[in-house]
């Protein structure tokens, strides 16, 4: 791979990478702190991109071990309680990620999952990637990266379910 310019990268992807991480994290200061640490990592480890998926996936990727890297040392996982009961009547799936506190809650959720599941959701909620490109950072089909979203939707709204029927016994 050729050297990678990376004032121009930063300029081209950082606002993305930003709001990416400003999702996962929910909190601004952060997000700037993780997105410096991101572009950083990812000089560090530029000769590891190898064009098989787009520079902003690469990106995502390390913003998201770099945010799970700083969840470690910092050993914040907290507790989030969920203020309204998911309902079929209720808002749907997509009105709570708009949510702030069901945003959270989601989130707690989806660290609960396994891989790929986790992974998948991830780079489709956050990252806003299409199944094609998340398919194909597993070496995997389109039609696998569709299911593999909705099982794993499925399970974020079953743990949900599962903790607040918790919370009302």
């Amino acid at each position: 791979m050729a050297k990678i310019n990376f004032d121009a990268v930063y300029a081209q992807h950082a606002k993305e990478v930003y709001h990416f991480l400003l999702r996962l994290c929910a909190d601004a200061d952060l997000a700037e702190d993780l997105l410096q640490d991101t572009f950083l990592k990812a000089m560090e480890k530029s000769e590891s991109f190898d064009d098989r998926c787009k520079l902003t996936s690469w990106l995502c990727q390390i913003a998201k071990h770099t945010y799970y890297d700083h969840l470690r040392k910092k050993q914040r996982h907290p507790a989030v309680p969920l203020q309204e009961e998911l309902r079929e009547e209720g808002p749907s799936f997509e009105e709570q990620l708009m949510d702030a506190d069901a945003a959270r809650h989601i989130r707690q959720a989806v660290h609960e999952l396994d891989e790929p599941y986790k992974e998948v959701f991830l780079l489709r909620v956050y990252a806003e990637l299409p199944f094609r490109e998340i398919a194909q950072m597993f070496g995997k089909s389109e039609v696998w990266g569709r299911v593999t979203f909705l099982r794993s939707k499925d399970m974020v709204l079953r743990l949900m379910e599962n903790e607040n029927q918790g919370k009302e016994s």
